[in-house]
């Protein structure tokens, strides 16, 4: 199964103004106008043509970005809650040392594993991505909109991924371990 994955459009977390909507913000923040203009953009992408349907993470700036591709492409549209961000804490309540969240932050966004603490790893976000990709193996190619750490979860990729990238791979849904392989990257020293 080819997976089309697309890293959702630019993010406007500074239209929410409420302080009490505090890390919650971050799951509910839309498009900004360029994050729009990125995603209208790629819909022309030949590859993303190919694609028998869009899902989704239920985020709100992925669920925009992919609404905007399925309409566009003409494709069915699903939303699927586990493939949402990374989680900091299994209670998003709880509150962090905003340090250690910062650093695991930063590796996260460098393409590495967060290291310990009461976050997810990188493992299991890739297994959880991937419990949910295999429930549309009836498709030959599917464009998945999320995020950029489940993204480089699932495929290995090192260096971030940016708004709006497509990353091509392929997956054996019937694979029993968590096996992907990966689609060269025709540029890997030239940032996308």
């Amino acid at each position: 199964m080819r997976l089309y994955f697309v890293r959702h459009g630019e993010p406007d977390y500074g239209s929410l103004g409420s302080p009490r909507l505090g890390a919650r913000a971050h799951d509910i923040a839309p498009l900004t106008p360029v994050g729009r203009l990125q995603i209208q953009t790629i819909a022309r992408d030949f590859r993303l043509a190919e694609a028998d349907a869009v899902v989704s993470s239920s985020y709100a700036r992925a669920l925009e970005s992919a609404a905007l591709l399925a309409r566009e492409l003409g494709k069915p549209f699903y939303v699927e809650v586990d493939l949402h961000e990374w989680r900091a804490h299994p209670d998003p309540a709880r509150e962090l040392d905003p340090e250690l969240l910062r650093r695991a932050g930063e590796r996260l966004a460098s393409g590495h594993d967060p290291g310990d603490g009461p976050w997810e790893s990188l493992e299991q976000v890739r297994r959880r991505a991937l419990a949910v990709l295999r429930r549309y193996r009836r498709f030959e190619r599917i464009v998945v909109v999320t995020h950029a750490v489940v993204i480089g979860a699932v495929v290995g990729r090192a260096r971030p991924v940016e708004h709006a990238e497509i990353v091509p791979y392929d997956l054996d849904p019937d694979e029993r371990a968590s096996h992907v392989t990966p689609v060269p990257d025709p540029n890997p020293n030239v940032p996308h």
